[in-house]
């Protein structure tokens, strides 16, 4: 998996990819042996943040995507204090075209504990990919050329 960018877009916003949020492979059998919906992941624009340990989005996407609950009250802490944050179980998706057939794409997922907080006035960003997931991938940057590459570690 491959996302690249230019200089400018990165010094500007950061490393943005479009990623999907869905629940994880447990949670969904749980819901199939109990004949209820799975509901289906959705895209979101999420930052890659290195200084994050872990993952983070919206309330609404986390609600939307119907991510399971741990726990109602966790107050993030970064820049300030978010007390309205969230723990759910869940799963972020990073899906890419092959690049040697197009209309094939390659999805990589981690399931993980999801953060859910208020990115206040955030109209770029529905949330952030922390440490935990990154863990999964090699991860580079190449600022003289923009590039920036997720390349994801297989289990062994």
């Amino acid at each position: 998996m491959e996302f690249h960018f230019e200089p400018q877009i990165l010094q500007g916003m950061g490393p943005v990819i479009e990623t999907d949020v869905g629940i994880a492979e447990k949670h969904a059998e749980l819901l199939r042996q109990e004949g209820l919906p799975i509901p289906p992941p959705v895209r979101c624009r999420l930052l890659i943040d290195t200084g994050a340990s872990r993952s983070m989005v919206k309330h609404e996407i986390a609600e939307k995507a119907g991510l399971k609950l741990i726990n109602s009250s966790y107050p993030i802490h970064g820049v300030g204090v978010d007390t309205t944050g969230k723990v759910y179980m869940g799963r972020v998706s990073f899906i890419c075209r092959s690049k040697v057939d197009p209309r094939v794409t390659h999805t990589a997922w981690v399931d993980t504990l999801i953060m859910s907080g208020s990115l206040h006035d955030s109209k770029i960003i529905d949330g952030l990919i922390g440490r935990e997931v990154l863990s999964r991938f090699d991860f580079r940057y190449n600022g003289n050329t923009g590039d920036f590459t997720l390349r994801y570690l297989k289990s062994s």
